[in-house]
């Protein structure tokens, strides 16, 4: 069986370089941008460089002409690690859709060739969570003002920006302004000339100083994905060019362009891929951390009923509590928030098995649940509200994770033992990324999303049915609340924003 899929994937991945070698990376840049055009509405854009069938919801997730964007990616990925094209070879036609999935359709062949790369089909469980976490940012659908709202609102801070102009000499006002410039001038086109972006007010030299951060020549492009490959790794989970550096530069006759083949992946380096440019410095961190709290608060508040209260973190006898805490008096229940602002790091997200892999990465998780159990110790013993908490991540750490679930708490349990918490005090604690949690406030009533918590004891997490990793309500929604207000965030994180 294993000397099959090798022989597998040495055919496709053949077949696969057979039709990369002879086109130009320009061609592959266009065409996944002309793909994603489409799935965004943008028909008529996108039909003049790719001769697309149907309407843009056949290539929306679900639809018939449904490309997985992360295979996309690895396309463009694979491609550069291959190098410039060849020559005097009969090129596959990109303009044409059949071309296309041709090619889509050898890459996928070679996808489930090597899906079993690093794992053996008994430890599927274990690898869900690497499964997933490629598709969650487009599954999530989350629109561009919540995620402007929140990543500006987090890490566009005094601390932010001044870590910011330090590592590269440029103001993040400048850099964001450019940024989205850029978004927004390649809705129709998949690049864009220099003299674009100085229209809103930049200098040629911002702009480039920008594209340096954000953008690399194709020959450094390739260079990177070379020095970047991992033969262990299956293809679907190697690093993304386009989220990393969004921006490709090319030449033709009239001079330098910016090629943008994923305008998604461009959001979401200006948006949550600042985390990596300011990380470095501590103060920085601590202000992001600090303001992530309070945005889960300012939204937590918004959508919770009048007769819940939501306080921030208090002194105790052991420093201070957990960072939020909600009560609901006529109910006699409440829930316990801890915030944990950390990205997941590439380690996790290209192993089989994270926590067996990398679990001193999940030590930020294990304190929240430890921070838990000793706010209600200290300040619900002897309390007749029913407790119960939430880890809120900014990354989704948790989702599809049944696999390791029961050993973060087990870890818990550990360090929980160390710091005296007795068991009764170790109450259930569910997990949730921060735009999931802020879905089930805006849908369900607390009461609910306070049930659906205090299932999270150890007969669920250690039990045999599967479950996702993340909290979710059973009970049917019967409204929707109004939507927390982004858009103020993004006009007091950046000055530009109301011009």
């Amino acid at each position: 069986m294993e000397s099959s899929r090798c022989e597998k994937r040495v055919y496709w991945e053949r077949r696969l370089h057979e039709l990369l070698r002879p086109l130009t990376v320009e061609s592959i840049l266009i065409m996944s941008w002309s793909i994603e055009a489409m799935r965004d509405g943008s028909a008529d854009a996108a039909r003049r460089h790719l001769d697309m069938p149907g309407s843009p919801s056949d290539y929306q997730m679900g639809g018939s002409h449904f490309v997985m964007p992360w295979a996309i990616d690895a396309i463009i990925r694979e491609k550069l690690t291959l190098g410039p094209e060849g020559r005097d070879e009969k090129r596959l036609n990109l303009n044409s859709w059949n071309g296309v999935a041709k090619l889509i359709n050898v890459y996928s062949s070679l996808s489930n060739a090597e899906s079993l790369l690093d794992y053996s089909p008994n430890e599927i469980i274990s690898a869900m969570s690497r499964l997933f976490w490629p598709q969650y940012d487009w599954q999530l659908g989350t629109s561009n003002i919540l995620r402007l709202g929140r990543a500006w609102h987090v890490y566009a801070s005094d601390e932010g920006k001044a870590a910011f102009f330090e590592k590269y000499q440029l103001d993040m006002d400048t850099f964001l302004k450019i940024g989205f410039a850029a978004y927004a001038g390649s809705e129709k086109n998949p690049a864009i000339r220099p003299a674009y972006l100085t229209q809103i007010g930049v200098t040629n030299a911002q702009v480039q100083r920008s594209s340096k951060i954000i953008g690399n020549t194709l020959a450094q492009h390739s260079e990177w994905a070379r020095n970047t490959h991992n033969p262990m790794i299956p293809r679907d989970f190697l690093r993304s060019a386009t989220k990393e550096r969004p921006f490709f530069e090319v030449r033709d006759k009239q001079g330098l362009a910016y090629c943008i083949p994923s305008r998604s992946n461009l959001m979401l380096r200006i948006t949550d891929g600042l985390y990596y440019d300011i990380v470095s410095d501590p103060k920085a961190r601590n202000a992001s951390g600090e303001r992530f709290e309070s945005l889960c608060l300012e939204v937590i508040r918004h959508y919770l009923e009048d007769k819940v209260s939501a306080k921030r973190e208090v002194k105790t006898s052991y420093g201070k509590s957990a960072d939020i805490l909600l009560e609901d008096p006529e109910a006699s229940a409440g829930l316990i928030v801890e915030c944990k602002i950390r990205r997941i790091p590439q380690k996790v997200l290209v192993s089989p098995d994270p926590f067996s892999d990398c679990s001193e990465a999940f030590e930020d998780i294990i304190k929240g649940i430890v921070q838990i159990w000793r706010t209600h110790q200290e300040l619900y013993s002897e309390s007749p509200l029913r407790m119960a908490g939430v880890v809120l991540q900014y990354d989704p750490w948790t989702i599809m994770g049944a696999a390791f679930i029961a050993k973060l708490f087990d870890a818990a349990h550990v360090d929980a033992d160390k710091v005296g918490i007795s068991d009764a005090d170790r109450i259930p604690v569910a997990m949730s990324g921060f735009f999931d949690f802020e879905n089930l406030l805006r849908k369900h009533p607390f009461c609910d999303i306070f049930e659906a918590a205090a299932t999270w004891d150890d007969k669920k997490i250690r039990g045999e049915k599967i479950f996702s990793g993340a909290l979710t309500v059973d009970t049917a929604s019967t409204y929707s609340k109004p939507g927390f207000d982004y858009g103020r965030l993004v006009a007091t994180s950046v000055p530009w924003w109301r011009d």
